[in-house]
């Protein structure tokens, strides 16, 4: 069975199930270069019928992500292009006209400036028309919005595919996150199931059990907040909501526990945790200006502080109480929130938890995976077959597209490299470990790129690990970060124990979640660790999952004794990561990098 899976909203997304296993996903932004693309993703989609050599007509189905859809963000292109300034505006503008002041404005009318009608499909009229009869007060029921805007999409899909629109269908937003963050993991059996974002199809929160091939939803929540609330405070402190929410969890660490009380306070007042549910002593009105009035005079890292403190707490009083509800202390973690690293870790620490696991980039550019896995759970009930073992987990991130020898040579010659660098071609693993060991800084764009947010070898910026100077050069000449911010790390599995407190059975192997970490990891790995609290956010490889990347690390460890690698992001700040040769050479010479592994050829600048 053929399935296509798509995302069409914030970091649009495609891929492709063949059989139960994920054989492509990658998100339109690889492609376009606009970090967080909500466009729909054209290229994205033909480019994994293409990696699993399928024709539009051979698909099955085509399953895609979230019911209730409106196209307002991505008619204005709020994920990709709006400033901190916009959404002050959207704030200013929109939500407070009509959440103080009970007035009927319309959001295509405060930004009719950032409207985008030159995308694809095109031809946006009978959109644009739909929306101004509801805005102008004929509104729509919920049932004629969906309908409308399910047949808008059907169509879109179907043209430009040219199949059949019966064969496109729509999948519940929860459901999504709950299958993709079960079915893509290696757990398998009685699972605990946990979701929670901002918004999706009415819900923010759900708890589901896995049993024999069945998965049940055991609760829901309409009124989660902290997904919005993180977003809103992240504008609050000046950063870029639906972007930089890592760089307050960032920053959280930073701030002492006993300067960030009264902030704290202020958001234990609101929303806390009742069994499974979800309830307020006071129920803010909205979660920009209600904050912005209370917190007022506090200092920024105590905001983050009291905020990351509270997120924690919420979430393990979530957990642990859906623990003692079910039985079940295996638990898989998807939305939004899992991106919340040091929340995982705090639950990873509960002595009822056995292990949490959370799929790469568990956030909605997941979703495309996760419609696709509900679909083809479905088709395993329906012919009597069980899911558990006919869909595949996940085996690693590498789903994107492939950077190829005859890529690489047209571009060194198109760009006359040879002239200008020092070319080496059939690159050894050694000879890389050596330059490491030296203190260089490699970029390496080779293989299959990864999908998601977090850079897993083939898409990275790989240095020494035990430099701690090397941070602040990498921040400086290459990435342009914000100085609070840390690096992560890639270990080999072998040494996770070595290195990582509280690893358990179930690994980590894409960045998803955070450790305290021992002395000799701070030893070994200090410029890979948080600078104030040393906790690691680690790429722990598994044997043979990689093997010239692992080659690498194997002989950078020969060298120095250290079993790991300094990992960050291949891309320039505000940019997505690298997919071509071309992105990652570019990338090259505009910042200050050693040298770039494209493939097995290095490129080297002349330091002499």
């Amino acid at each position: 069975m053929k399935i296509l899976g798509i995302v069409w909203e914030e970091n649009s997304t495609a891929a492709l199930i063949i059989d139960g296993k994920v054989a492509a996903c990658v998100s339109q932004e690889r492609f376009s270069r606009k970090k967080n693309d909500e466009r729909y993703p054209k290229e994205a989609i033909e480019y994994v019928l293409k990696a699993g050599n399928i024709k539009p007509q051979e698909i099955d189905l085509v399953a895609f992500a979230t019911k209730i859809w409106k196209p307002y963000y991505i008619l204005t292109r709020r994920y990709s292009t709006a400033s901190v300034e916009d959404y002050l505006k959207e704030q200013k503008d929109y939500w407070y006209p009509r959440l103080y002041k009970h007035k009927n404005v319309r959001y295509l009318d405060v930004f009719k400036d950032k409207l985008d009608l030159k995308q694809y499909p095109y031809d946006w009229r009978d959109v644009l028309r739909f929306i101004k009869k509801d805005d102008e007060g004929v509104r729509s029921s919920e049932a004629e919005n969906t309908k409308f805007f399910e047949d808008f999409r059907r169509k879109v899909v179907s043209e430009h595919l040219g199949i059949n629109a019966k064969k496109i269908v729509f999948i519940d937003h929860h459901n999504g996150h709950a299958f993709y963050s079960y079915y893509g993991s290696p757990l398998r059996g009685d699972v605990l199931i946990m979701t929670a974002d901002a918004w999706g199809d009415n819900i923010s929160a759900t708890v589901n059990t896995a049993h024999k091939g069945e998965i049940r939803r055991v609760s829901v929540s309409r009124n989660f907040m902290l997904g919005r609330l993180y977003r809103y405070i992240t504008l609050y402190l000046g950063m870029k909501p639906n972007e930089h929410e890592y760089k307050v969890m960032g920053l959280a660490p930073y701030a002492k526990e006993k300067y960030f009380q009264k902030a704290l306070k202020v958001f234990q007042e609101t929303q806390y945790v009742k069994s499974m549910e979800f309830r307020h002593k006071v129920k803010p009105k909205d979660l920009y200006f209600y904050f912005k009035k209370r917190l007022e005079g506090e200092r920024f890292d105590a905001v983050a502080g009291a905020l990351q403190k509270y997120t924690e707490d919420i979430l393990v009083n979530w957990v642990g109480n859906a623990i003692k509800k079910t039985g079940l202390n295996r638990i898989c973690f998807s939305g939004g929130t899992a991106m919340n690293v040091k929340a995982t870790m705090e639950i990873n620490k509960l002595k009822s938890v056995r292990g949490i696991f959370v799929c790469p980039s568990p956030a909605d550019e997941s979703q495309a995976i996760g419609a696709a896995f509900v679909v083809q759970a479905l088709w395993c009930k329906k012919n009597g077959i069980n899911p558990d073992k006919y869909i595949k987990p996940l085996s690693n991130a590498y789903l994107g597209p492939e950077i190829h020898n005859n890529e690489v040579l047209e571009l060194i010659k198109k760009e006359g490299i040879a002239k200008k660098f020092r070319v080496t071609h059939g690159v050894k693993p050694e000879h890389i470990a050596k330059l490491l060991a030296k203190g260089r800084i490699i970029g390496r764009a080779a293989g299959r790129s990864e999908f998601g947010a977090r850079a897993l070898g083939n898409r990275s910026i790989l240095a020494d690990p035990r430099n701690n100077d090397i941070i602040r050069t990498i921040n400086e000449k290459v990435k342009n970060r914000d100085f609070w911010m840390p690096f992560a790390a890639t270990i080999l599995e072998k040494r996770a124990k070595d290195y990582l407190i509280g690893y358990k059975e179930c690994g980590a192997p894409y960045m998803t979640a955070a450790f305290e970490t021992t002395p000799l990891a701070t030893k070994h790995l200090r410029a890979g660790l948080h600078p104030s609290d040393l906790t690691c956010r680690p790429q722990v490889l598994r044997r043979g999952e990689n093997p010239d990347y692992e080659k690498i690390i194997l002989t950078f460890e020969k060298l120095t004794g250290v079993g790991g690698l300094l990992n960050t992001s291949f891309n320039l700040h505000g940019e997505p990561i690298v997919q071509t040769a071309g992105d990652a050479f570019r990338v090259f010479k505009l910042s200050d990098i050693d040298g770039v592994i494209l493939g097995d050829v290095l490129i080297e600048k002349d330091r002499k």
